[in-house]
């Protein structure tokens, strides 16, 4: 949509996230072809979706890479990204949702709330994305609306206001929805795979379930909404502009979640997910202007979501093109963009050519000539451009906050197989981690071995494949790996004094520091007790710089230090012999001295997650957890099957899913996301260090 079609007002920005498996691309697959974008729904199961398009994708049957389209609902524009589930391919997540502007988290009605919708949602807090939920598989026996409903209120602490909720028989067999705000119900001709419906009055045997949904729903909006409480004090019948005028308050707010239930599957209640996005989230005129600074970091710059602004646009994916180097997928805050344009790329401070722009749906594009502030689009560029990367006008350079995207906790060694084609596996990795900021390449000291990194076995698989279909490069893995990092055992403090000739003069440098362990997740943390007439202040940012420099590799396991606190409490310095390289050095070696004085406690990658089992195998994976270091915080039966809630070592982890399914004779199913680093215990630790000959 563009020119005068274009309305930034009637535009929705969202994502479609969830748990692997509780039925995103279906959801979004029936969104496209409800809104006319596709003419035949593809299944996930069949491989024929529109959203997953990559070849292993559709092998696997899981979301890799977010896609997005552009579809049309109610004159309204609404770009869909539909995100993966896995753990592993978090990322995708991370930097869809940092421009969306608002989501819709799919729920499995027979699972229920599970670890990674836990992390979606907590990413989507972090974003202040508003977003509605869609309680999915309520045509299944087992599906429970109303404790999946509680497990939200539970978890993340917000109200969910049920909108529509599930309409069965007395059979249990789902026969439609009913509309709670409107007191009807609705069913979907399965002729028409869902394309008609049909509204009539309540059944009267519905009659007393109806009002006692409506009695939550007020009940939920009055806690929250002053209107809706004093209508309800004077027991009088509550108007739908008003009811929908506060849950669309509450809803951008934050402070409530409109709940929808339904089967993607069974093509009920995808269009009612439709009317919430257009009803209740936001268009880009309805969120926070953004806000990034000049490049010299000298002000503030606020980028309103308005086309007459200057062009403010953040680069928020890189992907691999067949028939460029890269496709850019990028959201305009501000501004326009059109094809041949010269702008600026402000983080490398230099101007980029933005040859094509396309409307993207998901491995297809449509050509545009000029892109509109509030839209989400394709670019190609003369030049190279990386995820977090903000283009902009050149007269109102600004530089749109970076994203943070996690380290990686599991490496693999790779070779080529042959010498010759040693430059080429470098070039695809490096192609490939431009792309993925979570998968890394490097090499490691001492062995020269190669390593590449990701945040779990399946993404590092899935893009090794990559190296092999789509570079043409064969090649040898080894054993996966966990990153362990190391911290302090104890405080300490160390005086350090350097004096040695360099370059033809002396270098000196003296300092006293104390280093203390850091609570788990803290990383690193430099205060200086000195003032400038003890130690001029580019001494002591040498300083820090030499000994956060030094914890890259601790001299006690070869790890990365982390969670550790320096102060320099004390210093020495000469007027004709000290420089910042020396304070540098004498930083590294304190930091190095006190690592082996002090001790070093091994630090592990853990996750957490959910075991989903039938409960008459509960006893032998409980049993198993035990073998491999698993703490089981909670356990609560789900009708036929059990919810277990666990920690466990990422080391442990490895091939555990297939050993679930051994045990259980592949009914029970996992879900672990890494959350944190914890102590290795001392047995394992020592083992683990001396696996490497220290």
């Amino acid at each position: 949509m563009e020119g005068p079609a274009y309305d930034i007002r009637r535009v929705r920005n969202i994502g479609i996230v969830a748990h692997i498996d509780a039925g995103k691309t279906t959801l979004t697959e029936r969104i496209l072809f409800y809104s006319g974008k596709i003419h035949r729904m593809g299944e996930v199961h069949d491989g024929t979706t529109e959203m997953d398009w990559m070849d292993q994708e559709r092998e696997r049957g899981i979301t890799i890479t977010a896609a997005a389209a552009t579809v049309p609902w109610q004159g309204h524009q609404i770009n869909v990204i539909d995100t993966p589930g896995h753990v592993d391919f978090t990322v995708e997540v991370e930097r869809s949702l940092r421009v969306l502007d608002g989501a819709v988290v799919v729920f499995s009605g027979v699972e229920g709330v599970e670890s990674q919708s836990e992390a979606v949602w907590h990413q989507a807090d972090r974003y202040r994305v508003p977003r509605i939920a869609f309680v999915n598989k309520m045509d299944r026996s087992e599906a429970e609306f109303r404790s999946t409903l509680d497990m939200i209120e539970d978890r993340f602490k917000v109200s969910p206001l049920p909108l529509w909720v599930p309409w069965r028989d007395p059979n249990g067999r789902l026969l439609g929805l009913l509309d709670v705000v409107e007191r009807r119900v609705v069913s979907w001709d399965s002729d028409s795979l869902g394309t008609t419906f049909h509204a009539e009055g309540l059944p009267e045997g519905l009659v007393e379930e109806a009002e006692g949904w409506r009695e939550l729903l007020i009940e939920r909006l009055a806690d929250l909404s002053d209107t809706v409480a004093d209508l309800y004090l004077e027991g009088a019948d509550i108007p739908r502009q008003v009811l929908d005028h506060e849950v669309r308050r509450l809803t951008l707010e934050r402070s409530a979640v409109p709940v929808i239930g339904g089967t993607a599957l069974g093509n009920v209640g995808v269009q009612p997910v439709l009317d919430a996005v257009v009803r209740y989230l936001p268009s880009p005129t309805e969120v926070p202007a953004v806000r990034g600074v000049r490049p010299d970091m000298s002000q503030e710059v606020v980028c309103r979501s308005d086309e007459e602004e200057p062009l403010a646009a953040l680069v928020f994916k890189v992907a691999a093109d067949p028939y460029a180097e890269r496709l850019l997928y990028a959201r305009l805050y501000s501004g326009r963009v059109s094809e041949g344009e010269v702008v600026l790329h402000a983080d490398a401070g230099r101007r980029v050519r933005v040859v094509k722009v396309f409307r993207l749906h998901a491995n297809r594009r449509e050509r545009l000539r000029t892109a509109l502030a509030g839209d989400i689009v394709g670019m190609l560029a003369s030049e190279q451009v990386l995820t977090g990367d903000t283009l902009c006008a050149s007269e109102r350079p600004v530089v749109l906050e970076r994203m943070e995207f996690p380290e990686p906790v599991v490496f693999v060694a790779i070779e080529p197989r042959s010498d010759a084609d040693e430059a080429k596996l470098r070039q695809a990795l490096a192609r490939i981690a431009q792309e993925d900021p979570t998968f890394t390449v490097r090499e490691e000291t001492g062995t020269n071995q190669l390593l590449v990194g990701g945040m779990g076995e399946l993404q590092i698989q899935v893009q090794l494949r990559r190296v092999e279909k789509e570079f043409g490069v064969q090649h040898r893995v080894g054993r996966p790996q966990v990153a362990y990092k190391e911290t302090l055992a104890s405080s300490i403090e160390v005086e350090e004094e350097l004096s040695r000739p360099l370059g033809g003069s002396v270098q000196y440098a003296k300092l006293r520091v104390r280093l203390e362990p850091m609570p788990r997740g803290r990383g690193f943390e430099f205060v200086s007790e000195l003032v400038e007439e003890k130690l001029p202040a580019s001494f002591q940012e040498a300083a820090r710089r030499g000994i956060e420099g030094a914890m890259g590799s601790s001299p006690v396991g070869g790890y990365p230090l982390t969670d550790l606190r320096a102060v320099l409490t004390g210093a020495g310095y000469s007027a004709v012999d000290s420089t910042e390289v020396a304070f540098e050095a004498c930083g590294t070696q304190a930091l190095r001295k006190g690592a082996e004085a002090a001790g070093i406690l091994l630090l592990e990658p853990v996750a957490v997650g959910d075991i989903i089992t039938p409960g008459e195998y509960l006893g032998e994976v409980v049993s198993d957890l035990g073998r491999r270091r698993g703490q089981i915080h909670k356990i609560a039966s789900r009708g036929p099957v059990e919810s277990v809630r666990v920690t466990l070592p990422v080391v442990e982890s490895f091939g555990y899913a297939t050993q679930l399914r051994s045990l259980t004779q592949g009914r029970a199913a996992c879900s672990l996301r890494v959350a944190h680093y914890d102590v290795v215990p001392e047995e394992a630790a020592r083992e683990v260090l001396r696996s490497r000959g220290y």
